[in-house]
């Protein structure tokens, strides 16, 4: 009898504690290789008034996870953008409960004018395919909005294609994204400088990150650095100005200001990041490892953006809705690519995707879309209603053209119409602008690319398959209103000379989507910048403008895009190398310090002219904007010296000179 009352009571009690405890999901986030724990039971409900205990846990994606009574320990992957789940069991009670760890890293957002937009750590933007859980339990979509605080957009995601052929094998290689939905080829991080190009997963978590600095928060460090209360701004303080040479990464990385001109990044003593406007956010990304997106052969390719703008002015509404990209695209590895290409690749979504057109602009080199329709949508929220804007994606300039010993002239029908350089009396100095344009979900034959072959058809201004597409209609031979190849869909009347029909006469002259007879809809755009030569261990350059142009009453938003991109295309091409960089209270010291009349300033030739205030022996060197010395030796004991920098590449330096113990410096600008 008292053993079946000993049972019956057991039953009772475990049937009470199962009554009496409710078990609740956990989420939580971790950073890449951190060993993280979590206290999952503080979250249950548990009316028993006994102490809850862990049983078991299992889980199928971490490998390092063990447990106690209450806390679970486990180790995150050094690099993975998925999430990762552990189950566990409580003693005397039926069921598991989850705990959903996502990895932890930051990013950051340009939000200083009427854009507002969250710049990630990689190649692909705005589209949120790396955080869209740390923003909202529900979100998933694109963070570009316009204006500043709004709840309607302009651009969905934008990101760089890159491919070219090896000239020692003739094999492609080529990375490419347009969501990451189906894969990823490219990772966060720097890459080893010995031609092996090389990085793991280690090195992608340690990079996964941004940094952010503004103008005003540099003033304020110029002005304090040297005060005993003074914190430095973390970003500023973590600048990575050099790379870990223990593992082989280039000593120079982000750019700063060298204050104190001893070649390293020392921001208790000045020094502080080059950004570029009144707001920047830099990141390092590359492609070396697996791509599973395009499934194309990597290329060693380390990519340096900044991303930036300019706050609000009254008098500069162009800048007031812009964002710049600046690139600068290292090829770390041993191979030098022939026919390579830049694709600037934009899903362009004006409030409610489904009513626009797009169009491209050969003068001015940019692309664009615009709406189809008086009226933006339908009343959806993220619509823009009446009078809605139109959104460019403009290449500024691209990479330098294949050097032939010579200043190319401007105003031929070729790469001068929107390329840079052209015509300067600066030899081999030139730069691609927009090549091609291809348009996608517009009536034509252009479906999207899959594999690395399709995406570099595309890359050459080629349709998916590797045919030509032709001028007007939907761009086929049967569909078009002509046989003529070209180079750009929907250019309405901006190719003026017919460079996009290597000089053919087109009629009218206007090919755009309401000429053709489509149907406006969700619309996606790729610039293409080549073909150009990528040696081993060269740099190349990018720099983007997205333009927003707004719309009212009394003007139409598609001309007045085309206004605001003249208008800050002019102000680039004043100064390639140099615009939108802030040297913040720099030039007001060199301008103090300089007692150097250096000649000719900008240079003009091989050599520099200048004189020394004693003739005793001096030493030299000359410096880029990041702080590396380019250029460093004995000057002759001479009073007037000739110096050559014929070696060196357009920009801007400073040339320091030793004198005994007396430091002379100038600015100086090739």
């Amino acid at each position: 009898m008292k053993k079946h009352l000993f049972l019956f009571g057991l039953l009772f009690c475990t049937i009470a504690l199962f009554s009496q405890v409710i078990l609740v999901n956990d989420t939580t986030s971790a950073k890449h290789g951190e060993l993280a724990s979590i206290n999952p039971l503080l979250n249950d409900i548990n009316q028993s008034g006994s102490n809850l205990v862990i049983d078991t846990i299992i889980s199928e994606d971490l490998n390092m996870v063990t447990y106690n009574d209450s806390i679970v320990l486990y180790k995150m992957p050094d690099y993975s953008l998925v999430t990762y789940s552990i189950k566990y069991k409580i003693v005397g009670v039926d069921g598991f409960a989850s705990i959903t760890i996502f990895p932890k890293f930051t990013f950051d957002t340009l939000d200083c004018n009427q854009i507002e937009a969250p710049i990630y750590p990689c190649n692909l933007q705005f589209f949120d395919d790396y955080y869209h859980y740390q923003l909202s339990p529900n979100y998933f979509g694109s963070q570009y909005y316009y204006p500043n605080e709004s709840t309607s957009k302009t651009m969905f995601s934008y990101g760089l294609w890159m491919g070219g052929l090896s000239r020692n094998t003739g094999e492609l290689h080529l990375a490419a994204e347009k969501y990451r939905q189906i894969g990823t080829d490219f990772w966060p991080g720097p890459l080893t400088d010995n031609g092996l190009a090389i990085t793991d997963s280690l090195n992608a978590g340690i990079w996964c990150r941004t940094w952010k600095v503004t103008k005003q928060e540099i003033e304020y460090h110029l002005k304090n650095y040297n005060q005993p209360n003074y914190i430095i701004p973390e970003a500023i303080a973590s600048w990575p100005a050099h790379g870990d040479l223990n593992i082989g990464q280039a000593e120079y990385l982000a750019p700063f200001v060298d204050v104190d001109l001893n070649s390293q990044y020392n921001p208790s003593q000045g020094d502080y990041p080059l950004i570029k406007g009144d707001e920047s956010v830099f990141f390092i990304f590359n492609d070396r490892l697996a791509h599973t997106e395009t499934e194309g052969s990597n290329i060693g390719m380390e990519i340096h953006c900044l991303a930036w703008a300019y706050e609000e002015q009254a008098d500069n509404e162009e800048l007031n809705s812009t964002i710049f990209y600046s690139y600068k695209l290292f090829n770390r590895s041993m191979i030098t690519y022939d026919d390579f290409y830049i694709g600037v690749f934009s899903d362009i979504d004006l409030g409610f995707a489904n009513d626009d057109y797009i169009g491209s602009n050969v003068q001015q080199g940019y692309y664009y879309a615009y709406n189809g329709r008086d009226i933006d949508g339908n009343g959806e929220p993220e619509s823009y209603g009446e009078n809605p804007p139109s959104q460019a994606t403009c290449i500024l300039a691209g990479p330098f053209m294949d050097k032939d010993n010579m200043d190319n002239p401007s105003g031929d029908c070729n790469e001068s119409i929107n390329g840079s350089g052209f015509g300067d009396d600066i030899i081999d100095n030139e730069r691609l602008g927009m090549s091609y344009f291809l348009a996608y979900n517009t009536d034509g034959l252009l479906t999207d690319p899959t594999i690395a072959p399709r995406y570099y058809n595309n890359l050459k201004g080629l349709l998916t398959y590797g045919s030509q597409f032709y001028y007007g209609g939907n761009g086929s031979p049967t569909g078009g209103d002509s046989s003529i190849p070209a180079r750009f869909m929907y250019p309405g009347g901006s190719d003026t000379c017919n460079w996009g029909t290597d000089g053919m006469d087109v009629y009218p002259g206007l090919w755009t989507e309401e000429a053709s007879g489509n149907q406006p809809g969700d619309r996606r755009g790729m610039a293409s910048i080549g073909p150009f030569t990528f040696e081993a261990g060269a740099v190349q350059y990018l720099d983007i403008a997205l333009v927003t142009a707004p719309g009212d009453q009394e003007r139409n938003s598609k001309d007045l895009l085309e206004e605001y991109v003249a208008s800050i295309r002019a102000e680039y091409l004043k100064n390639p190398e140099e615009f939108g960089n802030q040297y913040v209270g720099l030039e007001e010291a060199i301008e103090q310090e300089s007692i150097l009349e250096i000649y000719p300033n900008p240079v003009n030739g091989d050599f520099i002219h200048f004189d020394l205030p004693q003739s005793n022996s001096a030493i030299y060197k000359i410096y880029n904007t990041t702080g590396q010395i380019m250029i460093t030796g004995q000057l002759p004991q001479q009073k007037h010296q000739n110096l050559f920098v014929g070696d060196l590449e357009s920009g801007w330096y400073i040339l320091e000179v030793q004198v005994g113990k007396s430091t002379y410096r100038s600015k100086l600008i090739k």
